[in-house]
Formats: C-alpha cells, structure tokens, sequence
C-alpha cells in the first residue's frame, strides 16, 4: 500500500473512498473502517482495490486490513481534506526560518502532514556513491509519517504549504492533511511520467546534458552532483526527466486527495521557451489528474520577480515575465486550476523571498472559493479579462475587480503599450469602476498591452479592494 497509510493519516473525507494495495494472488483482503466493510479478491497481478462509501469528516477512527493470515490496524484516522503540496525550492522553504515568531493556532479539528523528503538535497557539492546507489535505485526519498502542523513539529513543513492548510482548517473547521514532496531546483519535465514525455515532448529525453531545452544551471548542478558529466544509463539525479514522478508521485498516486498546489517555473525561467513551458505544465496536470483518475483542483503560483544581475551576477539573464504570461494562459486552457499572485511580495537579490503567508493564504483563497463554494471571498486579485480599442483609447476589463484601485493612492504603474513594430512605452492610466482607460502619446494604433511585465516588477500597484495584486499579463488588443 502506499506509505501515506499510517497511523495518524488523514483520509479524504466526503467522497467515494478508493483504497489500493498489493497482496499474493487469490487472498481474500477485507478492509473495515467507519462502520464498513469491504471485501476483495486479489488479482492475478497482485493488485487489490476496494471502494468505501464517503466518510464525513470526523474521527478518530480505526482502519484494519486484512487477509487470512496477517492483519493491519491503523489508529487515530480522521476523515478530512487532503491536499498535494507540491513543487520546486519555494516550495520547499520550511517552517523554521519563522518558528521564532510563530505561535501555534488552536484548531478545531487535527491538522496534520505527511513529509516526504529528499535523503540528499541537490546542494552544490559533490555525493559519495552510496547517495549515487540509493538515487540509482530509486531510493531518494524518505518517509516522515503523519505529524500535527504544531510545534516542535513544524520546523521540516514547507511554509507555504503550512499557511495553506492552517486557512483551510480555521474556515472549514475540519480535519487537513497535506502531502508535501516538493524538491528544489526540479523543472516541471522532473514531475511528469517519462512514457508521456515520450509521446508528447521526446526530445526532452534525448542526450540530457546537451540538451538546449534543458536550463544550463540544472546541468551545471547534476554534474556537480555526480562528479562529472554521465549519461542517465549509468547513473541517475533528481533533475533527470521523469525522476521525481517515479519517487515522489507513483508512490502516492493511489492515496485519495481533494487537489493539489504547486509553486515551481523558476528552473524554466532560464530558457526563453515559454511555450515549452506552458506546454509542459499542462502535461504535468494531464498527467497527475489522470494517475489519480479524477479531474482534481489544481492552484499554483504565478512567478514572483526578482533582479538577475544583482541575485547572480552581471550578464544573467532569466524570462521570468515570459513563464508568468504562460502561467496566466493556463487559466484559459485547463479546468478546475487556479492562480496565485507572488511579484509583490518578491525581493531584488534572493530567489527566496520571506513573506510566505501571503502565498499561502492566496492559494487558500482559490481553494475556499472555488473548490468549497465559499462565495464571499474573494478568491484572488484582478485577473485580465479582454482589450478593446475606442478611438485610441484601451479598455481593459478585468475579473474580480470590484473595489480597483491602486495599493499606494498614487497612477497606476507599469502598464505599457505596443504597436506593430513591438516597442514598448509607459501608458497613462485612468481607472473607470472596475475598468483600465489606457493612453499612449508614442503608439498611435496600439496592438499590444502590458502589465508588471518586467523581471523585477516592485512598482506594479494595481489590486483590488481586498488589497489583493492584479496578476501581470501581456495580450493582444481586440478591434
């Protein structure tokens, strides 16, 4: 069974409840829990899989399964909302950093993780070979168990993921648990199953450390890693395509969850391909939602900013306004996803900003409102709806944009105009209700428009009245 069933775990509440395992072939397997029981024979492949009706939420219950000769109880389950917390090193960032300022919250009902955590992170530093024979095998990742988010047991959780679940479990008074896996550096080809990068993406595949669809820093780091440049048939690492679906996803797939969210780009952000970009999350969401075998809700981050050269040195150059723009696509292309804004709470010179309680509860936000129909909030700042050209001027219309405003009294910031020819110039901006009036003296037929569209976006200011940023966008202008 996968390692999520342990004593303590939070069990999806509210659903059609699908448990899976292995056993020998022809064993008669019962599962009894909350007044149910379920029996299965094994199939011939080993495989043994019983559906529960749903469980409310509440507990605590026991969970025993059961064949003829050995037996398996679970203690102190509860039913509740569980959720995927997933991604690359802002997602990872933990608790501890802010356990000096922090007090624990009383909760209604347990609120508790799953850790799941890389036996060796990819840190700039070369492995021993006993790092290589575990990663070879498939063996990176270790199992933490079922903790409460409460000290001393929050320094290992991922902050973002704790402020997510700490929103959900103060408004839905009910059980959470969150499965956090993220693993830093990772792109999003790391976390997608290597039979559909086959299909869709092959030349991902093809002579890894040549690549040029393959960021430099990732090669850079894999081979700092290893020792020296290898092929993945000799030796494998965590950024190789595929990798982190086969330690991190396949082991969980078959435990039941509400959604999922995820905070990653900033390793595609190297390549100026955003196209592949938004191509490859999209596969990464087909691929979880159909190893689950349900469209679940899926909310991520959109870029946060930062200054290149001041973070990593003169001549670096990163596309992160290009993957936010892809990022905000997304939202037009798949169902049931949702997006968070970051560029406000970023810092010129670290990758890691510090405010990760604005991310988290942002991310709540979606969840609340879109996935528990919590309709009075808000569930995020205003988000690019069209553009239409009058007489030179630009009406842009926005959702979610009641109360819009700026976050400083002052203009608004950062929106620039395009024409044919491409080149940007600042705009000047009168806000009509829930409406953008945009002129530009420079660009006498406007094609394009803009907005925080800049690596380092510090000026943008538009937000709603809940105080919650506008997402940046770049589109095309209708006429």
């Amino acid at each position: 069974m996968s390692p999520l069933y342990a004593d303590g775990m939070i069990l999806q509440c509210n659903k059609p409840l699908r448990i899976q395992g292995q056993a020998y072939s022809g064993e008669w397997i019962t599962v009894r829990i909350a007044g149910q029981e379920q029996q299965f024979c094994c199939q011939s492949d080993g495989r043994w899989e019983v559906l529960l009706e749903a469980i409310r939420p509440g507990g605590p219950y026991q969970m025993e399964i059961s064949t003829p000769g050995k037996r398996k109880v679970y203690k102190d389950v509860y039913a509740g909302e569980v959720w995927l917390c997933s991604g690359q090193s802002n997602m990872v960032v933990t608790m501890s950093k802010y356990l000096s300022k922090h007090t624990d919250r009383p909760h209604r009902a347990p609120y508790r993780y799953f850790g799941m955590f890389p036996l060796h992170h990819p840190y700039p530093v070369k492995w021993s070979s006993i790092i290589h024979y575990s990663v070879n095998r498939y063996r990176y990742i270790s199992y933490g168990g079922w903790r409460e988010c409460r000290v001393p047991y929050l320094g290992s959780l991922s902050a973002i993921a704790y402020y997510y679940g700490e929103e959900l479990s103060s408004r839905l008074g009910i059980p959470v648990g969150l499965i956090v896996n993220p693993v830093g550096g990772t792109a999003e080809y790391c976390w997608i199953e290597r039979r559909l990068l086959q299909q869709e993406y092959p030349e991902i595949l093809r002579n890894w450390y040549e690549n040029n669809q393959v960021t430099e820093w990732m090669k850079g780091r894999a081979i700092e890693n290893i020792g020296k440049k290898i092929s993945e048939q000799e030796q494998l690492h965590p950024y190789h395509p595929g990798y982190c679906y086969e330690v991190c996803i396949r082991p969980i797939k078959d435990y039941p969850i509400r959604g999922a969210i995820w905070f990653a780009g900033e390793s595609s952000a190297q390549l100026n391909n955003p196209a592949l970009f938004e191509g490859l999350q999209d596969l990464l969401i087909r691929n979880w939602r159909a190893a689950w075998g349900e469209c679940f809700p899926f909310y991520y981050v959109q870029l946060h900013g930062m200054d290149y050269e001041k973070a990593f040195g003169k001549g670096k150059k990163y596309f992160y306004p290009e993957i936010r723009e892809a990022e905000r696509k997304l939202l037009n292309k798949i169902p049931r996803i949702g997006m968070a804004v970051s560029y406000d709470v970023a810092v010129a010179d670290n990758v890691h900003f510090e405010d990760r309680r604005s991310i988290g509860e942002r991310l709540a936000r979606l969840a609340l409102h879109d996935t528990y129909g919590q309709k009075d909030i808000v569930p995020c700042g205003p988000l690019y709806r069209e553009a239409v050209l009058h007489d030179h001027l630009i009406r842009i219309k926005f959702d979610f944009a009641q109360g819009l405003s700026t976050s400083d009294g002052g203009p608004v910031r950062t929106v620039e105009v395009a024409g044919a020819d491409g080149k940007f110039y600042p705009a000047e901006v009168k806000i009509i209700k829930e409406h953008l009036l945009v002129s530009c003296r420079e660009v006498l037929s406007p094609s394009r428009v803009h907005y925080a569209f800049d690596a380092y976006p510090y000026q943008a200011n538009l937000v709603n009245g809940e105080g919650l940023p506008a997402a940046a966008f770049e589109i095309e202008i209708a006429r």
